[in-house]
């Protein structure tokens, strides 16, 4: 979530992928197939958790429908004939403590496996043992008592169409993990991914990510598209994340729910990620009032509830960016309030 994803995609590259979108070919809706999404609880106001400032016990009370807590990880010098173990970090203690009061307020609470600091070494250690690393990550899900799993994969090199010879097959992993986590994990537990909005982008070697829903998007219950660290991605913000041109952008929340190539996403199961203060990302920081102004309202007036949701990196209630997203930004996104009644300021 952290990493930078340093982008050469040219720029007409990008015009190309905007222009393109009118001829695109025959569309396949990707829909779930589980009673989970069914009637999906839509909007949703999501929160990363990374217990780097406020404790998780700040997070009682909030209006966020979902807590990720972050990162579960595998170390990148694993013995390769070792079984494979977890790297739980000693900080995420704490807030699994407070996992039952959580869900006691009707929050779901998720554990995000990967993240920007996970490196290709410590996924090349679980290749091949794929199926005993879903194992792993739906035995620690039961044990705390969670509501799902949170893949955030950022080895952009592993996507790459022309990746090095020595750099696994990152789309492969992710579908293979996708399936053995819906294998292992409970009925009726959450499984979501967060890629950053290049990947879903078929200018940027194909789009890998399009691949992955392709082939397991019916047990990935919904994804959060990273419009932040990608400059190139994230602005303007009418364009490359709402997708309010005529032919939107692939990347952006129109152009994803409206075809991406043969693929569909639905828009009950699409969220914008953003960062919830400037310090919280390199760029694609907004100010709050201009999360309302600039994406939310105009995603709601589009697609009303079947906006799939928000979701903010990371939890904290040092600054007032971060006290606005946990006080006064849920009723744009879960209630529709973008006719007023609620201060923007």
């Amino acid at each position: 979530m952290i990493s930078r994803f340093y982008s050469n995609v040219p720029l007409f590259l990008v015009g190309s992928v905007r222009c393109g979108l009118a001829g695109l070919l025959v569309l396949v809706l990707v829909s779930g197939v589980s009673a989970r999404e069914a009637q999906p609880n839509t909007p949703r106001y999501v929160i990363y958790y990374n217990s780097d400032a406020s404790p998780a016990t700040r997070l009682l009370g909030t209006p966020y429908t979902h807590v990720i807590l972050s990162f579960i990880t595998l170390a990148a010098d694993a013995n390769a004939d070792a079984p494979v173990a977890l790297v739980v970090p000693e900080k995420l203690g704490p807030a699994l403590q407070v996992v039952p009061q959580l869900q006691a307020e009707g929050k779901q609470v998720l554990i995000s496996f990967g993240g920007g600091d996970m490196s290709g070494d410590a996924y090349t250690s679980a290749l091949g043992r794929i199926d005993s690393l879903a194992a792993q990550v739906s035995a620690f899900v039961v044990r705390h008592g969670l509501d799902g799993v949170d893949i955030d994969f950022e080895v952009s090199a592993a996507l790459e169409a022309d990746r090095p010879a020595d750099m696994f097959d990152g789309v492969r992993f992710l579908i293979d993990f996708t399936r053995a986590l819906r294998t292992h994990l409970p009925a009726g537990a959450l499984l979501t991914h967060v890629p950053q909005a290049p990947y879903l982008d078929p200018g940027w070697h194909g789009g890998p990510y399009l691949d992955v829903l392709r082939e397991s998007g019916r047990m990935i219950d919904w994804i959060t598209v990273q419009y932040y660290n990608n400059p190139d991605f994230d602005a303007p913000v009418g364009a490359r994340i709402v997708g309010a041109e005529a032919h939107p952008v692939a990347w952006s929340f129109t152009g994803i729910t409206s075809g991406l190539g043969d693929l569909r996403w639905p828009p009950q199961r699409t969220l914008v990620g953003l960062p919830v203060y400037r310090d919280d990302a390199a760029n694609g920081h907004l100010a709050h009032g201009e999360v309302v102004s600039e994406v939310v309202c105009p995603l709601r007036s589009r697609f009303s509830k079947s906006f799939g949701g928000l979701t903010g990196w990371q939890f904290s209630t040092l600054t007032s960016d971060h006290r606005y997203w946990n006080t006064q930004l849920a009723p744009f996104v879960l209630e529709a309030a973008c006719g007023g009644g609620v201060d923007t300021k």
